[in-house]
């Protein structure tokens, strides 16, 4: 008798496990496509953030990795290690390579603010360049086009002034500095302030025309690439 009740305890058992298993199963058929629908777009939605927070996990890690390397892989700190000079082409700096180096080595501002303007006249060349050929494609509008360009060409006339300013007390402070060092750099210490204010103001009004170029600029297509270019434009 006692075996008999047992058995029946173990049937019942397994008749609710299957009654549990076939109540699952109906719910799961009775999954509209809604509700499928809602489950992709959650997945969508976590796949996109899942991507973002690597991203930006990775580009932490790329630049932690870059500060321990310059401070402790690369010889040094900044104030222990003296920059050597690279060359570059400067080609709207009218300063040939050894007075560019003398300028990076004892005016490094200065130095900083060649380059800058080095790109700027650039930039101001291919907004010049790119209405010309407005002015070419709709030759009977050209009026319009000149008077931009007429803009940007008296920007470019002013920017250049500038730094004829500045490259010809450079070229003297460089052969004094050849001939005799200590008064070169008796030179230095007088003109270096005086030079790199001047560079800064005339950049700064250059640069408040060359913004509206500047900010004209697209961010490249697609949520990876887009997001790279804007953490560059906010934090470089």
């Amino acid at each position: 008798m006692l075996g008999f009740g047992k058995k029946k305890k173990e049937e019942k058992n397994d008749n609710y496990e299957e009654a549990i298993e076939e109540v699952e199963k109906s719910s799961s058929k009775e999954e509209g496509p809604e509700k499928k629908e809602k489950k992709s777009k959650k997945k969508k939605r976590f796949s996109i953030k899942k991507i973002l927070i690597i991203l930006f996990v990775l580009l932490a890690i790329g630049g932690s990795a870059y500060v321990v390397y310059a401070f402790y892989f690369s010889g040094g700190s900044g104030e222990d290690k003296k920059a050597v000079y690279k060359q570059i082409t400067l080609e709207h700096v009218n300063l040939p390579q050894e007075m560019l180096q003398f300028s990076f080595e004892y005016l490094p501002d200065l130095y900083s603010a060649m380059i800058t303007y080095n790109k700027e006249i650039t930039l101001i060349n291919s907004e010049i360049s790119r209405i010309e050929n407005i002015a070419q494609t709709y030759p009977d509008q050209k009026k319009i086009a000149d008077k931009e360009k007429k803009i940007w060409e008296k920007t470019k006339s002013t920017l250049q002034k500038g730094f004829l300013k500045i490259e010809k007390p450079v070229k003297e402070t460089y052969v004094l500095f050849r001939v005799n060092q200590a008064s070169g750099l008796v030179r230095v210490e007088e003109k270096y302030p005086e030079l790199t204010q001047l560079a800064q103001d005339t950049l700064l009004k250059a640069q408040e025309q060359t913004e509206k170029i500047k900010s004209k600029e697209a961010a490249p297509e697609g949520l990876i690439k887009g997001n790279i270019y804007k953490l560059k434009k906010k934090f470089l």
